[in-house]
């Protein structure tokens, strides 16, 4: 009987330990979502705000860059 405790109470100590390490791991994650919400937001944003004239309007030529060449 005092065998059986013993292991139940090891096992116990084990999935303790488990959980804790989940529940690390759980908000690190949780704080890198965070990060890339924040991220994707800020992008949402950046597309929106170019206009649609300014992706209609084709380059001139003074407006490119000389070839590598030159």
């Amino acid at each position: 009987m005092e065998k059986r405790l013993t292991n139940l109470e090891m096992l116990s100590m084990e999935q303790e330990s488990t959980i804790e390490t989940l529940n690390r791991e759980l908000h690190r994650q949780q704080q890198q979502i965070q990060t890339l919400e924040v991220q994707l937001q800020y992008l949402k944003d950046k597309l929106n705000s170019i206009s649609k004239e300014d992706l209609l309007e084709p380059e001139t030529e003074e407006d490119e860059p000389p070839p590598p060449h030159y």
